[in-house]
């Protein structure tokens, strides 16, 4: 004779009973036990990811300062020009490139990366240099290439730049030793910055990438008084604190660092002579 269970009504399927779903609020509240572990993950894996890519472009840039420095091994100390006419570039095949590609950074220092814009080209920013990569027209994946790196080259004071004040002859006696043309000029190789996190405009939006940066003081000063994301890039001069309103920056001693907002717009970061952190290039009396 089968004894009933004192948990089982009378004449109920063992089986049955054994095979009973959820109720509806067993449901509700799992669903709630899920939906507060999500809560307290979600930041936790954002958080991770924002690290890994901080990470990634910090690593960009001091692979971008060993091929630097390699740079001025090669070429009698003289540091890599950075925007400047009529120096010779090739690319991936040795063909002559031709201006205004030539003129960037990229095409000059990639020989020193082995050839690969990998490096210049960090986390999403990568999926740019693949697009750029599947071009119809070669010439014009090359051109796109040498716009985007994700970090830009602080041009005007070191290698010189050919658009905002070229490093002449004529520009050296009335300023001084403004731009850095020999990597043996640099008075301060822990805090003079080569490159920083840069963002560019690009079919219309904004991208994490661009090969130049402008510094925050000139003759006048040139920033907006404050970083706002909805400005354009120009706004702060293609600077891009994407870290926690903090940019990744590259040195003249090869080592990289975040720098606030404070420390972005200070000129003795930028420029060699610098003895202040409003800084203004003046003539000499």
């Amino acid at each position: 004779m089968d004894v009933v269970s004192a948990n089982q009504e009378p004449g109920a399927n063992p089986r049955q009973a054994a095979q009973r779903g959820f109720t509806l609020v067993e449901l509700l509240v799992v669903i709630a036990i899920l939906a507060i572990l999500a809560g307290l993950l979600l930041p936790a894996l954002a958080k991770a990811r924002y690290k890994a890519a901080q990470a990634s472009e910090t690593s960009s840039a001091r692979q971008l300062m060993l091929a630097w420095q390699m740079y001025s091994s090669d070429n009698n100390d003289s540091v890599l020009p950075g925007y400047r006419y009529g120096l010779e570039a090739r690319d991936l095949q040795g063909r002559q490139i031709p201006h205004p590609i030539n003129a960037r950074y990229p095409w000059r220092i990639a020989p020193y990366l082995g050839k690969s814009f990998g490096v210049m080209y960090a986390n999403e920013n990568r999926r740019l240099l693949e697009q750029f990569q599947r071009m119809e027209d070669p010439m014009l994946g090359i051109y796109a290439a040498s716009v985007f790196p994700s970090l830009g080259i602080n041009s005007v004071f070191v290698g010189g730049d050919d658009v905002e004040l070229p490093p002449s002859s004529a520009a050296l006696a009335k300023f001084g030793p403004f731009c850095v043309l020999k990597q043996s000029e640099v008075q301060r190789p822990s805090g003079l910055m080569v490159f920083t996190s840069a963002r560019g405009p690009f079919e219309g939006k904004i991208v994490s990438g661009f090969y130049n940066v402008k510094p925050p003081f000139l003759a006048a000063r040139r920033w907006a008084v404050d970083w706002n994301p909805a400005d354009g890039p120009e706004a702060w001069g293609y600077v891009h604190p994407r870290f926690g309103n903090r940019a990744v920056s590259a040195f003249v001693d090869g080592h990289a660092e975040s720098l606030n907002r404070d420390k972005l717009q200070d000129m003795q970061h930028w420029a060699n002579p610098a003895d202040n952190p409003e800084w203004t290039l003046r003539a000499i009396p």
